[in-house]
């Protein structure tokens, strides 16, 4: 998954838990940060029956790498259906640059939510494709897959502030540090939105949200490393969720990331929801 969408996913999956059968969530969203890295996004969660939802999520990310400027998509496709307590979601997706480096990826997520938070346990299958860029191996390609296990938990503390805590680890099934022929200079970037974030050997997270009525804030850190050369990216943001009428939400979102290959850079987000439904 690309991390430019993990400010807004677990608000739209809450939010969606509460929508009638007939609700739904849509919503836009911008990012920027001083590697001049930009994306959009859409996305929308839609209620198909009693506890059952559809989700669709589409991204549009260019970012300035060091030989070249790279634009990447992504798109995904999800069902989620809550049992009480329990539940599952199922999904794929679409990620990359078909001219460098994509992925086609399958995920499962079980989870369990009650009154005191949730919980989920996840696994995430991703097929890679490269294409090689250098003069003599142009034209040819290489493939490798990645085996990803992941948590997520989020625990009420209070009546106001929760608790959130989450990681993924990947298994690839070829070192790809040590391979001649993946030519990192051809999408590196140390923008968060680059296809090198994408390639992690593991990430985790946690993060405190304070509720004030229908507003909230929360600060979030983490850490990932990358998968090619090995480098970690700490990771730093605060957000604020804020009503702008009866039916529209309004997230903001700034971000710290240092890396201790690429320096640092920071970003700023906007994303906008629209709930509809009876």
């Amino acid at each position: 998954m690309c991390l430019s969408r993990k400010s807004w996913l677990p608000i739209l999956l809450l939010a969606a838990a509460t929508a009638q059968a007939d609700g739904y969530v849509v919503g836009i969203g911008a990012e920027g940060d001083s590697a001049d890295g930009r994306a959009v996004t859409a996305f929308g969660d839609f209620g198909i029956g009693e506890q059952t939802w559809f989700s669709i999520t589409a991204n549009s990310a260019r970012t300035e790498g060091i030989i070249r400027s790279n634009d990447t998509l992504y798109a995904d496709v999800g069902l989620d259906h809550w049992f009480k307590p329990v539940g599952f979601r199922l999904g794929g997706s679409y990620w990359g640059n078909s001219d460098i480096l994509d992925s086609r990826d399958l995920r499962a997520t079980f989870y369990v939510r009650g009154g005191p938070g949730s919980f989920s346990v996840e696994y995430e299958k991703r097929n890679f494709e490269f294409d090689l860029q250098s003069d003599l191996l142009r034209g040819r390609t290489t493939k490798f897959s990645a085996d990803g296990f992941g948590i997520n938990s989020r625990l009420a503390l209070g009546e106001r502030v929760s608790f959130m805590l989450g990681g993924m680890t990947y298994d690839y099934s070829r070192n790809i540090r040590v391979q001649p022929d993946i030519d990192v200079l051809a999408f590196v970037s140390n923008s968060r939105l680059s296809m090198i974030n994408s390639l992690i050997d593991n990430r985790f997270e946690a993060g405190l949200e304070f509720r004030f009525g229908l507003k909230s804030i929360d600060a979030t850190a983490g850490r990932w490393q990358a998968a090619v050369d090995g480098g970690t990216v700490d990771s730093y943001s605060l957000g604020y969720l804020t009503p702008v009428s009866d039916r529209v939400d309004m997230e903001f979102r700034v971000a710290l990331d240092d890396s201790d290959t690429y320096g640092r850079t920071t970003s700023l987000s906007v994303h906008l929801y629209y709930f509809g439904g009876s």
